[in-house]
């Protein structure tokens, strides 16, 4: 990972994931991102537009009674063009809790997250918490 201004952006928005401050992680996210996040659980979709996902996301979590949050970030690879970040999540449901790893592959463009790409290592695991 070279000393880049993508890697800063980077940095900084998983710095700010992990310290649970949505807003300021947000602020390097697209309006017109598009987001796909694999899966058959009600998270799992294609979505067109930060508003659109984060409505959705909350939307879910809500009916779900349940919240999602990232908790470490296990390795970061920048590039010009993409990133990828190994991410530990904790998914909690009532008295359910279910860590997990996942993938997320982002495209960048002049300083923003413009798509990202969200890949789970065991999907069905989820699959079945959420359902």
């Amino acid at each position: 990972m070279g000393d880049t201004s993508e890697t800063t952006m980077m940095q900084r928005y998983v710095a700010a994931w992990l310290r649970k401050d949505a807003p300021a992680a947000l602020a390097f996210v697209a309006d017109d991102v598009v987001l796909h996040a694999a899966g058959r659980h009600p998270l799992a979709g294609e979505f067109v537009g930060k508003q659109a996902f984060l409505d959705a996301f909350t939307k879910t979590l809500a009916a779900l009674g349940g919240t999602v949050e990232a908790v470490a970030i296990q390795d970061l690879l920048v590039g010009p063009e993409r990133a990828v970040a190994l991410v530990r999540e904790r998914a909690t449901r009532g008295e359910q809790v279910l860590e997990f790893d996942r993938v997320n592959i982002y495209r960048l463009h002049n300083g923003q997250i413009v798509e990202i790409w969200s890949y789970d290592f065991d999907p069905y695991a989820l699959d079945a918490f959420w359902a």
